[in-house]
């Protein structure tokens, strides 16, 4: 399990539906995202993205229930997402609260969600960084969902909550190595190109 030094966690992400009805699209997605009391999440939306901190299980879930009820409206859908774990220069950050763990129950709306996704892990100022990426990797490898590597990104495909699942234990196992964690996610659905070879 991951230690998960004292840092700040959270998570940036944007919406990006590939139809006339954009406004409703997004609106649904993030409907409940600032109301759930439950969550324990702090949430900022602006006119480009949504920051969400708090918990790791409820960061992860939210992001995935927000694609999913995206993906499930039909149209061509794409999010983009920056993960971030122990920023140092991070001032609206409490500390990260490490309840969250990969092993922990949470939600899973993307069960049943086809996805083509395209991440980046940068563990910075790690001086082994190439053995960390290339462990995280083989944990997508494993987990079934590598379909290829790319320029600078590593190509997934898959059922929604196996891509984010493998991404969130190949993020945590990276917080072990490195104090300062970031992620780039970028997730399709309803490609009207279909699967990308």
């Amino acid at each position: 399990m991951a230690k998960f030094e004292a840092g700040y966690f959270g998570a940036r992400f944007s919406l990006y539906p590939m139809t006339d009805r954009y406004v409703p699209v997004i609106q649904d997605a993030i409907d409940g995202i600032h109301t759930r009391a439950d969550s324990g999440l702090e949430v900022e939306t602006d006119d480009v993205s949504t920051f969400i901190k708090g918990d790791r299980n409820a960061v992860w879930a939210t992001l995935e229930g927000a694609f999913a009820k995206a993906a499930r409206s039909c149209e061509h859908f794409v999010m983009t997402v920056l993960v971030s774990h122990g920023c140092p220069g991070e001032e609206l950050c409490e500390i990260d609260p490490r309840t969250g763990t990969a092993e922990a129950a949470q939600p899973h709306p993307g069960a049943g969600v086809r996805v083509s996704c395209q991440w980046s892990l940068y563990p910075l100022g790690e001086p082994g960084y190439m053995d960390v990426i290339y462990t995280a990797i083989a944990d997508t490898k494993d987990a079934g969902v590598f379909a290829t590597g790319r320029h600078f990104v590593s190509h997934l495909d898959g059922d929604l909550d196996r891509v984010l699942g493998s991404i969130r234990r190949a993020f945590d196992v990276a917080c072990e190595s490195a104090g300062h964690v970031a992620a780039h996610i970028t997730l399709s659905a309803n490609s009207p190109t279909g699967k990308a070879s």
